[in-house]
């Protein structure tokens, strides 16, 4: 079914998915990864889409929900690649998180950096995601790992597949021609 509770007609092909299933007609602007989803407390899908501007080199994060029967996109800010991942979670406090990979300039060159990765960043909204400002900064000890950069935060996971509150689990390297990472985690 769809997001109105409509039950769909299979086969469903482009034509008829444009009809009953359109969320949001991105105009063929690009994104490396697919949009991270998240419930918020009644239920409902929100979704964290990174998206290219008008050439492949400008990308920012997006916030997607459904207000009143309707389809809405709140920029959050800036990422410097299309391959960035980031996370989305709906806190019992009302605010919304949205960890990202964020940087200057567009990423490219190397093994590693032509995958994107950057400065791991906390934004927050406090009003259902109208508005958004970056809380905090989560990058590791910057002595410790100066000049490196992280990508795709993401969740930690019980074996039944229950969310780990608190704990992210990301990845990040020094060198960008070496395919060599390391594992980071982050536990409040």
């Amino acid at each position: 079914m769809n997001a109105d509770g409509k039950v769909l007609k299979t086969p469903i092909d482009i034509d008829y998915s444009m009809r009953h299933c359109l969320i949001w007609n991105t105009e063929w602007r690009g994104a490396g990864i697919p949009p991270v989803i998240a419930l918020e407390p009644k239920g409902e899908p929100t979704f964290l889409h990174i998206l290219s501007g008008t050439d492949l080199k400008t990308h920012s994060y997006y916030y997607v929900r459904r207000e009143n029967g309707k389809w809405l996109q709140t920029r959050i800010c800036h990422s410097n690649h299309n391959w960035n991942g980031g996370y989305l979670v709906h806190g019992a406090d009302g605010v919304v998180r949205a960890y990202l990979i964020t940087g200057k300039g567009y990423l490219e060159g190397g093994y590693m950096d032509g995958r994107g990765g950057g400065s791991i960043e906390e934004w927050i909204s406090e009003d259902k995601g109208n508005t958004w400002r970056m809380n905090r900064d989560l990058m590791p000890d910057r002595k410790r790992y100066p000049a490196w950069r992280f990508n795709h935060i993401q969740p930690v996971v019980r074996p039944n597949g229950e969310i780990v509150d608190g704990m992210l689990l990301f990845y990040g390297w020094k060198d960008g021609d070496s395919p060599t990472a390391k594992a980071f985690l982050l536990h409040e």
